[in-house]
């Protein structure tokens, strides 16, 4: 290892392009284009600059190999593909086909969603899970009892919302209306509609 360069794990470094690439560019003196896109080569040199040492294939194989697609690359580009809380705009394919999709969360903000519904808060949509399991590993990051929503996609798109593919494990949509969304069986906690 050279002097001043940093050591860093696959996911300390997916963790902190997401911060980049989705909330905080400027950290690294970056600019994103209106597609969320920056050139590889300029995040490798940014990267450079705060003593991470890594070179295009090993950004390659970070996208390749991370789980949630979190990433794309193209055109010599990368970007976050979703999770974004600055503005970009990225056009994701319709899904019309899921009748049901999950959401994770702590108990303490059960009683607002069932009577509000799901926002994006300080994101720019709301993400829902393909599987029970999923949203329940995604409800572990913020609550050590997470509660997972059911969510009726079907009667969602009756409503005229539409939902988004972003990658095989996160689906998006601008908001999710209260009647849409109820407490997954089985997990223990059935609070009352207000």
């Amino acid at each position: 290892m050279n002097k001043g360069e940093k050591k860093f794990s696959r996911v300390k470094l997916s963790k902190f392009l997401s911060l980049v690439l989705r909330h905080k560019p400027w950290i690294l003196g970056l600019e994103l284009d209106e597609e969320g896109f920056v050139p590889i080569e300029d995040l490798i040199e940014a990267l450079k600059r705060k003593g991470f040492f890594l070179d295009e294939k090993e950004v390659f194989l970070l996208v390749e190999r991370d789980e949630k697609g979190r990433f794309e690359i193209s055109g010599g580009k990368i970007r976050a593909r979703y999770g974004h809380s600055i503005p970009v705009r990225i056009d994701y394919p319709e899904e019309k086909k899921v009748r049901v999709l999950y959401h994770g969360t702590s108990p303490r903000n059960i009683p607002r969603i069932l009577k509000e519904g799901l926002k994006p808060m300080n994101r720019v949509w709301v993400h829902m899970s393909p599987s029970f399991e999923e949203a329940l590993r995604v409800g572990l990051r913020r609550s050590k009892n997470p509660v997972v929503l059911e969510i009726d996609v079907e009667k969602m798109r009756k409503l005229g919302l539409k939902v988004y593919r972003a990658s095989p494990k996160v689906f998006l949509s601008k908001e999710v209306p209260p009647e849409c969304i109820r407490v997954a069986p089985g997990r223990g906690f059935e609070p009352r509609r207000a």
